[in-house]
């Protein structure tokens, strides 16, 4: 049996896939998503005498990180792990983006360093500013935390890139992972945008990779929305649009930086796109279509939580799913858009769809009355943040 959680993480994402022979963490939410709900759950685990396999941490963002920083504070060290055994962390940090060195730097560069790191996250928005979530935007960084707790990082010490380039596949046991973002030129766009917002703020010493500045490298990255674009103007004016008519895509150069997947467990295929940018997937995918790899997955997590920005028509044009996962509370910016839900149980289908949002929002309340304009079926599962099961082949 396979079984796939989406966790109530606010305006944010962390997902728990579970399957015979594969734990997988994929983003982790709030502080308050991993005390009231994944923890638990990773407690059962390892009760059963089974580790969580990998932890991958999409890209640099509070809404997928907090949750995660608040997993290694209080799992400790890998080798004697107060939670559960983690194999394996991905999230790519400065160290995997430069091979330079650095030196020590001056006492009034080192005061400006630590102010930024004393900064922290983003302060979540409106509902997510829980006091949990504030009382941690000031504490480690997620690579700060993956050192000190030795955790086997990028397939060893954090310097690999994990990548659409640098590890297209990379297998786990009996799991056969895809990485089709990000692209290295969304990488070096991460970078410069932090050398960037640096150099703004009067740091003139070299930009290799040392502690500090890896934990420099995450805050900023956080605070930095890189070209970010507003909403369409047109969604909130008329939500009567097609997808068609509102596409813009996403700018925001953190989200370009995703770890985009496709999970291979069995016979099931799953589609998780973080916050990525659908040019980039969409090229990615449309390689291996033309190597004859099937479009049609099982699960697809669509990106960036259903904002109109990161799912293109064109994207879905060559790929399909029976199950759609949307995250997303609402807040903040408003997502899942209406007119990318539309989209999706719009095109015609030889079978029944199944969306499923963890939480109840304007957006999913309408496309619950909604009826597909080919006649396509489809159900609306709001607010559930139940397992979602699927049964693997026999022999699996």
């Amino acid at each position: 049996m396979l079984k796939i959680k989406m966790y109530p993480a606010g305006n944010g994402d962390a997902f728990l896939i579970c399957s015979p022979g594969a734990n997988i963490l994929i983003d982790g939410g709030y502080v308050t998503t991993f005390n009231s709900s994944i923890q638990k759950d990773l407690k059962s685990i390892a009760l059963r005498g089974e580790s969580l396999n990998l932890v991958i941490a999409t890209h640099i963002d509070a809404d997928h990180i907090y949750g995660l920083l608040a997993l290694l504070r209080a799992n400790g060290n890998a080798a004697n792990p107060n939670i559960i055994r983690i194999d394996h962390v991905w999230h790519n940090s400065l160290r995997c983006l430069t091979r330079e060195t650095t030196h020590e730097p001056s006492a009034p560069t080192r005061m400006m360093l630590e102010s930024i790191c004393q900064r922290g996250y983003p302060k979540p928005a409106g509902n997510d500013a829980h006091p949990q979530e504030i009382s941690a935007q000031q504490g480690s960084s997620l690579a700060h935390l993956l050192r000190v707790g030795d955790y086997t990082w990028n397939m060893g010490d954090g310097t690999q890139l994990m990548s659409a380039t640098s590890t297209p596949i990379v297998e786990l046991g009996s799991t056969l992972i895809r990485i089709i973002g990000p692209s290295t030129e969304r990488v070096d766009d991460l970078q410069r945008l932090w050398i960037s917002e640096l150099r703004q703020k009067g740091y003139q010493g070299p930009f290799g990779s040392d502690e500090m500045l890896d934990d420099v490298f995450e805050f900023l990255c956080a605070h930095a929305r890189g070209g970010a674009r507003k909403k369409p103007a047109l969604i909130s004016a008329n939500q009567n649009l097609q997808l068609n008519d509102i596409y813009e895509p996403d700018t925001a150069v953190p989200n370009g930086s995703s770890v985009a997947t496709i999970i291979e467990l069995g016979n099931k295929r799953l589609l998780f796109l973080g916050d990525s940018w659908a040019e980039d997937i969409l090229e990615q995918l449309q390689k291996l279509a033309a190597e004859g790899y099937s479009m049609l997955f099982d699960v697809i997590k669509v990106s960036h939580h259903g904002s109109a920005c990161n799912t293109s028509p064109a994207l879905l044009e060559l790929i399909d799913a029976p199950v759609y996962l949307v995250s997303s509370n609402g807040t903040g910016h408003g997502h899942p858009d209406f007119p990318v839900l539309r989209a999706i149980v719009d095109r015609p289908a030889s079978f029944h769809r199944k969306i499923y949002l963890n939480y109840q929002t304007p957006a999913s309340i309408r496309l619950s009355q909604y009826q597909s304009s080919s006649g396509a079926g489809f159900t609306v599962n709001e607010g559930g943040n139940e397992w979602i099961e699927m049964e693997l082949a026999k022999n699996e």
